[in-house]
């Protein structure tokens, strides 16, 4: 599965669930290639996020992009969203992009609503970790 959704308020878990796909994914001797780690809360590093996720991986393992606070789950710009919609078909089997967000996704949203509809048919997964 290319996309991973990964949200809530448990900072810890989530950093857990991360490091784990990214150790289970990404060759460790590729990794300073292969793993990208970007901040949602730009914009221009969003969209880099999306580029970087359409191209393969180099050497062993799979390409992993790290999106934290993922602009495509809350408050997504129309321009955005509609690089997010073209993205989405050009990611290969071999590439992941991991939407990061500590709050849960806008169900409103048409970003939100193309990755639920990627959810239900075992395209992405979601994964949610709430603090008690």
């Amino acid at each position: 599965m290319p996309i991973h959704l990964i949200w809530g308020d448990d900072e810890a878990a989530r950093s857990r669930a991360v490091e784990a796909l990214v150790n289970s994914q990404v060759d460790p001797s590729w990794q300073s290639i292969n793993l990208s780690r970007l901040d949602g809360a730009d914009s221009s590093q969003a969209l880099q996020a999306l580029e970087e996720a359409r191209t393969p991986p180099f050497g062993g393992g799979d390409r992993l992009v790290l999106l934290q606070r993922s602009p495509f789950c809350n408050a997504c710009p129309s321009d955005l969203a509609d690089r997010f919609d073209n993205a989405l078909d050009l990611i290969p089997d071999t590439s992941h992009l991991v939407l990061c967000n500590p709050a849960k996704p806008d169900g409103r949203l048409r970003t939100t609503k193309a990755l639920q509809k990627r959810i239900k048919a075992k395209q992405a997964a979601e994964q949610s970790f709430q603090l008690p």
